[in-house]
């Protein structure tokens, strides 16, 4: 379960198999900062179900039926409080409670994380003051079709990691944000995590121009990365045959790029 951790050009980059994992690297980061450091994650899910959820419901019911939602919310304070990010093992518990998308609000919740800001490829935006998530359309790519069809869809994922997606999602982050009267994503120290997942071709992760995203690598205090295998298998784009180990190795090839 624990994470690798390399170091890329001075950069601390975390990895892991399963994304909830993670928890352990942002907490070593948090232990090393005064304050809670914000999240910048690309991922093509959000990753934003509310903490513990799977596990209050069991322990509520456990031979299944109606959510008692009272009952299962009732449990959460102690499973947060339980959580203290300046003893590993406590973290280590909650990793083996959480399931793959719990983990970033229960780290906000538990004040690993300030707020997280979310690039992702699955659902609509989403502004509730401890996450924010940009879901990325054609607008991102400079589409202007008023009919959009698949070469629009393929066009959108080659580019996830062009500077002009990136900026544009990261401008609508920073809306977001401005009002609710919160720092954007790159206006206060904080963790880019990736889900390699978020690469669906080929192209995508050999982008043309690198510039924001390696602004992006360069400027933040730690780099997370979950290889998710089974999920880039099923989300690679037709003929694609990218898996979780080639992404890692070019993610990698990018960071020490960056870093130079």
């Amino acid at each position: 379960m624990a994470h690798t951790k390399i170091t890329i050009g001075g950069k601390p980059v975390y990895i892991v198999r399963s994304h909830h994992h993670v928890l352990q690297g942002w907490a070593e980061v948090r232990r090393s900062q005064a304050s809670a450091p914000a999240l910048l994650t690309l991922d093509h899910h959000t990753d934003l179900e509310a903490p513990f959820d799977d596990l209050r419901y069991w322990t509520i019911h456990p031979r299944g039926g109606d959510r008692d939602i009272a009952a299962t919310n009732a449990l959460l304070p102690g499973m947060i409080k339980a959580l203290d990010w300046n003893i590993e093992a406590t973290v280590m518990t909650a990793i083996d409670d959480l399931k793959h998308d719990e983990h970033i609000r229960t780290a906000v919740q538990a004040k690993i994380l300030s707020r997280a800001f979310v690039v992702n490829l699955q659902t609509d935006d989403i502004a509730d003051k401890e996450v924010y998530a940009t879901y990325g359309g054609c607008d991102a790519t400079g589409c202007t079709k008023l009919i959009h069809n698949d070469r629009c869809l393929r066009q959108r994922y080659d580019r996830v990691l062009e500077s002009m997606y990136l900026d544009h999602e990261l401008g609508r982050l920073a809306g977001m944000a401005q009002a609710d009267g919160v720092p954007g994503p790159e206006a206060e120290p904080y963790i880019l995590d990736i889900d390699l997942d978020y690469f669906h071709t080929e192209k995508a992760i050999d982008p043309d121009d690198t510039a924001t995203f390696y602004r992006l690598v360069k400027n933040a205090l730690a780099v997370t990365i979950a290889t998710e295998p089974e999920c880039v298998k099923n989300l690679r784009l037709g003929r694609a045959k990218i898996t979780g180990d080639s992404l890692l190795e070019s993610m990698k090839q990018h960071i020490e790029a960056a870093m130079t």
